[in-house]
């Protein structure tokens, strides 16, 4: 026949109330305590809510900004479509802005520089 010594088995609810206590108070005490450094730790952290309201911010603008980008890369690209040899009205274009951009002239002009006299 097996005997067990019944001695030897921790039974908690014989402890003083005061040491239980105190014992849940410690846990609850560390618990909390956890609780609140995460919680801080989630909001202020590198990566925290704040810097994702940054990060969100800052990829609005640059979509918006990527956006313009997108419309004056095709209107540029309409305006080189239209520089083809193929009419005169195009051949009038090219010339408009070889002239705004570059300066150049034809043999047939005339240039007249005027010189300001406050700028002798």
């Amino acid at each position: 026949m097996i005997r067990f010594n019944e001695n030897k088995i921790i039974n908690y609810s014989n402890k003083p109330f005061y040491k239980r206590v105190g014992l849940y108070l410690t846990i609850s005490l560390i618990m909390v305590t956890l609780n609140f450094s995460a919680l801080f730790h989630l909001i202020n952290s590198e990566n925290g809510i704040l810097k994702l309201r940054e990060i969100n911010h800052q990829i609005k603008k640059n979509s918006y900004d990527l956006n313009l980008i997108k419309k004056t890369n095709i209107a540029l690209e309409d305006k080189i479509l239209r520089f083809s040899y193929q009419s005169t009205d195009n051949l009038d274009l090219i010339d408009e802005v070889i002239r705004e951009n570059l300066g150049y002239s034809s043999l047939s002009e005339k240039v007249f520089i005027f010189k300001n006299p406050s700028n002798n």
